[in-house]
Formats: C-alpha cells, structure tokens, sequence
C-alpha cells in the first residue's frame, strides 16, 4: 500500500513534466510558424519550387498530381522530419538538437501560408483551410510529440553512462523507443492520405 501511495505522485509529476515539454515543443513550432510566414510574404515562386521537396511547397504540382503521387510527396516530407528526429534520438547530443525539427517544420508551413496569402490574398487562405491545414497540423503534432521522444531517449542513454549503478535494461528502453517511433510514422502515414483525399475533394477550386 505504502508503494502505491508513493508511487502514484511519482507518475503525476512525471506526465505534467512531459506534458509541458510538449507544450515547449508545440511552442517552438509555433514559433516556426510565424517566423515562416513572415518569410513567405517576401518569398517568390523559383524559391517556393526549391523548397518544395522538403516542404510541399509547389501548389501547380498539388493540385494536377494523382493520388499516389500525392500521397508519396506528403508522406514523404514528414517522413524527412521523422528520420532526422529518430536518429537525434539515437545519440547521447542528439536531444540538446532534437527542438530545431519542430521549428524548421512549422517554418516551412508558416512559409507556405505567407507565400499564399502574400500572392493569392483570401484565395489562398481558402486553400490553406480546407487542404492544407488539416494535415499539416497532424503531421506537425507528430513531429513535435517525436522530438520530445527522442530527447528524453538520448536524455536516457545519457544516464547509462553517467549512473554508476543502471537499473534499467537498454535494450527495453531502445525496443520502447522504436515502437513510438513506428507508431510516429503511422500517424505520418495517416496525415498523408488526409492531405491527399483533401486535395481530391477540394483541389478543383483552386486553380493556381
């Protein structure tokens, strides 16, 4: 009984502590956001086009590609993201790191919404709402939950190294931190095919 009683406060101090480095994460990709929008009202369209790999920035190519391509090219560029992270999360640096991914992801969303408002005024905020967004804000709560993983994984190797006494196993730890991280990228896979049966249904409004 007296475990439990001791325990059971251990757990709640350690969600509020993970809650609010989650928070920070979102914060940090908030804040990538608007620094992307500001860039997006002076960013032209050759500048969109080089980014597009990464960002899914090519509109003309959005709105005439098929499904599969569709899929693919989203899927893709969280996949981009997801990979970068896991591997940060490998290493015993990689969490002192692990915040720049959520800010470069919402940057190149905030840059997408800039760039469309800046040439395209409400037709292009229209977009943003109805094909955009809804992945966009999927695919960036995953890479910002991934992060907050894989710093507290490298944070976690760290200690193997630190602790002169280990009570943990490392191979559980690691096998933990791939399932996440599998799960992670369903939930990629999931905000690709919003984004493609969004553009299915909406992109024949817009014609850029």
């Amino acid at each position: 009984m007296k475990k439990i009683i001791v325990s059971s406060p251990l757990k709640v101090r350690m969600r509020f502590r993970d809650s609010w480095i989650l928070m920070i994460f979102c914060m940090v990709l908030f804040t990538g956001i608007v620094c992307g929008a500001i860039s997006g009202r002076n960013a032209d369209s050759d500048m969109m086009k080089k980014l597009d790999f990464i960002f899914q920035t090519n509109y003309h190519v959005r709105c005439s590609q098929g499904i599969l391509s569709a899929f693919v090219s989203s899927f893709g560029s969280s996949v981009i993201f997801l990979a970068v992270i896991f591997l940060l999360g490998l290493s015993l640096w990689g969490g002192f790191f692990a915040w720049v991914i959520p800010f470069f992801k919402g940057y190149g969303y905030g840059l997408s919404v800039g760039y469309l408002y800046s040439v395209y005024g409400f037709y292009g905020v229209g977009y943003n709402l109805l094909i955009i967004l809804p992945g966009a804000f999927l695919s960036a709560l995953v890479i910002a939950g991934a992060a907050r993983e894989a710093m507290r994984n490298s944070a976690k190797l760290t200690g193997f190294f630190i602790k002169s006494e280990v009570k943990d196993d490392l191979h559980i730890q690691m096998g933990q931190y791939m399932k996440i991280m599998l799960l992670m990228l369903g939930l990629c896979a999931v905000s690709g095919i919003l984004d493609t049966v969004l553009g299915m249904c909406f992109s024949w409004i817009f014609k850029f």
